[in-house]
C-alpha cells in the first residue's frame, strides 16, 4: 500500500498534524494501535451511571493559542465555557477557602492585585509574591539560562518565597501545570507557563471549562473531518519496524504482515515506542542523543458519585491534601445525571499514590473532602472509578528538557510530533497540539 503522510499515533499531536496536513490537500493516513483515536485524550460512558467520565481533568486556559486554532478547525470551540479571567479557589487548611483571582485592572496590574488579595497569607508573603511578578517580566536570554539550570523550588527561594508562599500557591499550580513535583520540575518550563498565562494579552488567563468529554471535544469531531478529507484510519493496526533507504523511511511494516510505502511519515508516538521500531541500525543520533531516556510521571483521577449535591464550587484546590484539584462535573458539563452529585479529582505527580489500591484512594478521598465539603459526610458514595496512568507525561525535569527532540531528524521523510518533543512548554494539550502543527509544517515545506 502506498501512502503519501502517514502519521502513526491517533493522540491530540497526531490529530493535529492530520488535520493541518488534510486541510492543505495532502492524502493523509493514520496507524493506531489502540481500538480508537485520542491516546492519552479520551472520554468514555461509564456503564453504571451513564455519565461522561474523562482520563483526567484537563481546564484549558487563553494562552491556549494553537489549542484554540486547533478546536477552531474541527468546529467544537462553542463547546468551552469561558470565564472573565483566572479564579482559583482554594481551600488552606486552617483559613478556609480563599480566592485568588485575576482583576479588572490592565496588566500587569491584574496580577499585582491578584497577588495582594489572596488571603490564604500573610501582608508579608504577599507582598513577596511580586518578586515572582517582576521576575517573570524581567525575562531575558540570560535569565532563561540560568532558570534552565534551576528547579522550580529553588527558583522560588531565590525570589525568597516562603515555605508557606509555596504551599498555599506556588505548588499547587506548579504541580498542577507540570505534573511533576516542585523540588525536581523545570524552573525555566514553568516560567514560561506562567508567562504565558499572566504576562500575555489579558484573554490569555482566561479559564476555559469544556463543557462535554474529552472525545467529544477533540476526537470524535476530528475523526469527522478527517474521513470528509479522504483521510484513512486504520485502527488496531500495530507498527512492527520501519526500513529506511538513501536517509528516507521507505517502507513501514505492520505486525499483521501488510506494509505501507509512504511519501512522508509523523510519528506522534512516544519515545519508548519509537525507539522499538526505528529502522535497523538507527540509534539516539537521528533523533536526539538521550532522548530514549526520558522519564515519566504519573496521574491518577478519582471519579464519585453521591446520593446529594454538597460542593457549591465548579473547582476547588485543596492545600496539604492528597487531593489537589477537585471539580464538580454537574456544574462543568451543565448537565444532570443519574446521581445529584459526581465529582471528579486529579492527584498529578502521584508517585506515592499511584501504586495504592483503588479502595484505598476511595477512602481517604471520602476523608479528605469531608474536611473540605463537611456536608458531604451526609452523602452516601453511590460509585466510584479510579483512573491511573503510570506513564501519564514525559517529567519536565532540565535534564529531560534537554533530551527533547525537535520536530526535524536525520530521516529526510521523517518528523516528530508529541507533546514530549521540544515545544518549550511541559507536557500540556497545547504543546501536543503545537508539536503536531509543527511536524506538518516542516512535511508542508519540503
Amino acid at each position: 500500500m502506498r501512502a503519501d503522510v502517514v502519521i502513526l499515533g491517533g493522540g491530540l499531536s497526531g490529530l493535529a498534524a492530520a488535520i493541518e496536513l488534510s486541510g492543505k490537500g495532502r492524502a493523509v493516513t493514520i496507524v493506531d494501535q489502540a481500538p480508537r483515536l485520542g491516546g492519552r485524550c479520551y472520554s468514555y460512558v461509564d456503564r453504571v451511571t451513564g455519565d461522561v467520565v474523562d482520563n483526567g481533568q484537563h481546564v484549558l486556559i487563553g494562552a491556549y493559542h494553537q489549542t484554540l486554532r486547533y478546536l477552531d478547525a474541527i468546529g467544537t470551540r462553542g463547546l468551552l465555557r469561558s470565564s472573565p479571567g483566572l479564579r482559583l479557589m482554594m481551600h488552606h487548611p486552617v483559613k478556609g477557602f480563599c480566592r485568588f483571582e485575576m482583576s479588572r485592572l490592565p496588566r500587569p496590574f491584574h496580577l499585582t492585585a491578584a497577588m495582594l488579595r489572596y488571603s490564604a497569607l500573610s501582608l508579608k508573603d504577599r507582598t513577596s509574591l511580586l518578586r515572582v511578578g517582576l521576575d517573570l517580566q524581567r525575562g531575558s536570554a540570560e535569565g532563561n539560562i540560568m532558570l534552565g539550570r534551576l528547579t522550580i523550588d529553588q527558583w522560588l527561594t531565590r525570589l525568597n518565597q516562603s515555605a508557606e508562599a509555596k504551599r498555599s500557591l506556588w505548588h499547587p499550580i506548579a504541580i498542577s501545570v507540570m505534573n511533576e513535583l516542585p523540588e525536581h520540575a523545570s524552573a525555566l518550563l514553568f516560567a514560561r507557563s506562567l508567562r504565558a498565562a499572566f504576562l500575555g494579552k489579558k484573554s490569555d488567563s482566561s479559564i476555559l471549562i469544556p463543557t462535554v468529554g474529552q472525545t467529544e471535544l477533540y476526537v470524535t469531531p476530528a475523526k469527522a473531518l478527517l474521513a470528509k478529507g479522504g483521510a484513512k484510519i486504520l485502527l488496531n493496526a500495530d507498527v512492527q519496524k520501519m526500513t529506511a533507504k538513501r536517509g528516507r523511511i521507505d517502507r513501514i511494516v505492520l505486525r499483521n504482515g501488510k506494509e505501507i510505502v509512504p511519501s512522508f511519515v509523523v510519528s506522534a508516538l512516544p519515545p519508548y515506542a519509537l525507539g522499538r521500531i526505528l529502522p535497523p541500525g538507527a540509534d539516539g543520533r537521528q533523533i536526539r542523543p538521550g532522548y530514549a531516556s526520558l522519564t515519566y510521571s504519573p496521574i491518577v483521577s478519582i471519579h464519585l458519585w453521591f446520593d446529594r449535591d454538597f460542593m457549591n464550587e465548579p473547582v476547588v484546590g485543596s492545600i496539604g491534601t492528597m487531593l489537589q484539584w477537585i471539580f464538580n462535573r454537574r456544574l462543568l458539563l451543565d448537565g444532570a445525571g443519574e446521581s445529584p452529585a459526581f465529582i471528579s479529582a486529579v492527584i498529578s505527580a502521584a508517585y506515592d499514590t499511584v501504586t495504592l489500591p483503588k479502595g484505598e484512594l476511595v477512602k481517604v478521598a471520602l476523608k479528605e473532602m469531608g474536611e473540605l465539603f463537611p456536608e458531604s459526610r451526609k452523602a452516601k458514595l453511590l460509585h466510584a472509578v479510579v483512573i491511573k496512568e503510570k506513564r501519564a507525561t514525559f517529567s519536565p525535569t532540565n535534564d529531560n528538557n534537554e533530551r527533547r527532540p525537535g520536530a526535524k531528524t536525520a530521516f529526510e521523510n521523517l518528523a516528530l510530533a508529541g507533546d514530549w518533543t521540544d515545544t518549550g512548554l511541559p507536557a500540556t494539550i497545547e504543546g501536543a497540539v503545537m508539536s503536531g502543527f509543527a511536524a506538518a509544517a516542516l512535511l508542508a515545506d519540503r
